[in-house]
């Protein structure tokens, strides 16, 4: 590892204990804040059951999208996860949808086939082009900016019925392990509003997790699915590279390997709506990643690692996440009769994951990505220096990460690219079309606003997976005793999805699920 990573790493391990003393100093005695659990019954019914009572007549999609939005007017003043609704819009969406189950000569089967989604709500980050809608990404001089047409992914959900309610919030450009810019301001965690939601689809996770939302899409190239996904109990889904369509998102390089890194996936509160979704999402390429047949769990072989192996810059993670992966082996391998490989090979491939991963993340080409610092007024290191200090519009936190970039580009090492083309061999060689492996999502519970910052060299338990090409997914664990979502990763070889879904749907049964805030 070269010096200038080593002090990275440990620059931030400095910050991030003074500021977690400072907090624990000044916070102390302070009650959990949260948001109210949903009371209505129609926010607690999955998507796919959701769907079939909307076909069967038997609930009124106008009813659920009115629903889901006074949900969101409910709890967005707390969360302050929305950028721009169109509920006006959504409504008449809903009663065209009622109109024509009025008229339709389909039977429920063929509406199944080709609307699955008919009438339900969803949400999507604001990155992800929603036609009409904002565009600005978090970036104070796009605040105008809308959206000319959809993107790919949008454009599937409102061709199988699909109604989007909202854009959600996220920091500039999608760069930063914390939801927050300077024209949407910080969104809040659910479960306990002074704490983060997680990267850059944490507008997403915040409204999944108060139950204002059903179905969420947002965009992972670091962990921006899994780690809101974990921070706010429910379910998130990187895909395998080009499962699904990217055309469409704002900003992506024109480097073609960010389409090899960048995945656009569903956050859902209940597992069994992943598949749909992402069947909706894949297009034909759903029959090629098989997501049609059923996994027969007694086949599947489950490895496991409980942290990545000790360096400097692996941190070590919580009792509480490390007892979800006990207790999802043990039920696995006792209700499924799944084989449990207790000697994994990974562990030394793992050790300098976070290494690897960030020089291939440094060394994309950005030519097509904005840089907010070019053609400033008071030019670019002075901005820059602006910015660290809270006097631009540009948010301390692009600054930071357009550094810890810059410096990791500096430092990287060429043989990494080839040290992880063997690893991802190594990798899909042992998981085969039949193989697991249960992973830590993140080191430790959703972190305090104040302290996320300091944390972003912990990402080497997500971001190593876009670059391996592996798809993952976050189950949730339930909460920990003080009300904070626990979670757990399961990773599949390339193109094995329908594994990780299959396990999501398993764990829910041990775990239960998405579990409300509660006080």
């Amino acid at each position: 590892m070269g010096f200038a990573l080593r002090f990275l790493v440990l620059w931030n391990k400095a910050i991030n204990f003074f500021v977690n003393l400072y907090l624990s100093v000044s916070q102390r005695g302070e009650k959990r804040k949260c948001v109210p659990p949903p009371t209505d019954e129609l926010l607690m019914i999955s998507a796919t059951k959701l769907a079939e009572l909307i076909r069967k007549k038997k609930v009124s999609c106008e009813d659920v999208v009115r629903a889901y939005i006074n949900r969101i007017k409910e709890v967005n003043p707390l969360i302050n996860a929305v950028v721009e609704d169109r509920f006006d819009e959504a409504l008449k969406e809903a009663k065209s949808v009622t109109d024509y189950l009025r008229t339709t000569s389909l039977t429920e089967d063929e509406l199944h086939k080709i609307k699955p989604l008919l009438g339900v709500p969803v949400t999507i980050k604001e990155s992800c082009m929603v036609s009409g809608m904002s565009l600005a990404v978090g970036v104070v001089s796009r605040r105008d900016i809308k959206a000319e047409s959809d993107g790919d992914a949008v454009a599937r959900l409102k061709m199988t019925g699909a109604i989007p309610l909202l854009v959600s919030n996220t920091p500039e450009l999608s760069m930063g392990f914390y939801c927050n810019n300077n024209i949407t301001g910080t969104t809040c965690n659910p479960y306990d509003l002074s704490r983060n939601t997680g990267a850059s689809s944490g507008g997403e996770g915040a409204l999944l997790g108060s139950g204002a939302s059903l179905i969420g899409i947002g965009s992972d190239l670091a962990g921006s699915v899994r780690f809101p996904a974990f921070c706010c109990g429910i379910f998130g889904h990187k895909p395998s590279p080009r499962a699904v369509s990217i055309r469409g998102h704002f900003p992506l390089p024109n480097d073609k390997k960010a389409y090899d890194y960048t995945s656009i996936g569903p956050l859902t509160r209940y597992a069994e709506d992943l598949k749909l979704v992402m069947t909706v999402l894949c297009g034909k390429q759903s029959v090629d990643l098989r997501l049609h047949e059923k996994v027969d769990l007694k086949k599947l072989r489950v490895y496991y690692m409980k942290e990545a192996p000790r360096s400097i810059n692996n941190p070590p993670v919580q009792n509480e996440i490390k007892e979800a992966i006990d207790g999802s082996v043990k039920f696995l391998e006792t209700s499924s009769k799944a084989k449990i490989i207790h000697e994994c090979c990974f562990e030394e491939d793992f050790r300098d994951l976070f290494e690897i991963s960030s020089t291939l993340m440094t060394n994309l080409n950005l030519e097509g990505c904005p840089d907010l610092f070019k053609g400033q007024n008071h030019g670019y290191y002075l901005e820059f220096l602006r910015a660290l200090f809270g006097m631009s519009e540009i948010t301390s936190q692009y600054a930071i990460c357009k550094f810890q970039m810059g410096l990791s580009n500096i430092i990287s090492n060429k043989k990494h690219f080839a040290m992880n083309e063997e690893i991802k061999r190594k990798i899909a060689l042992e998981l085969g079309d039949d193989g697991v492996l249960l992973y830590p999502t993140f080191h430790k519970v959703a972190p305090k606003h104040a302290a996320v910052m300091s944390e972003v060299v912990a990402n080497v338990y997500m971001m190593p997976f876009n670059t391996l090409g592996l798809p993952a997914t976050n189950i949730p664990c339930g909460l920990t005793p003080e009300g904070i979502p626990l979670g757990l990763q399961v990773i599949a070889g390339p193109n094995q999805d329908r594994l990780c879904l299959a396990v999501a749907e398993e764990l829910e049964k041990c775990f239960g699920g998405w579990t409300p805030p509660r006080v």
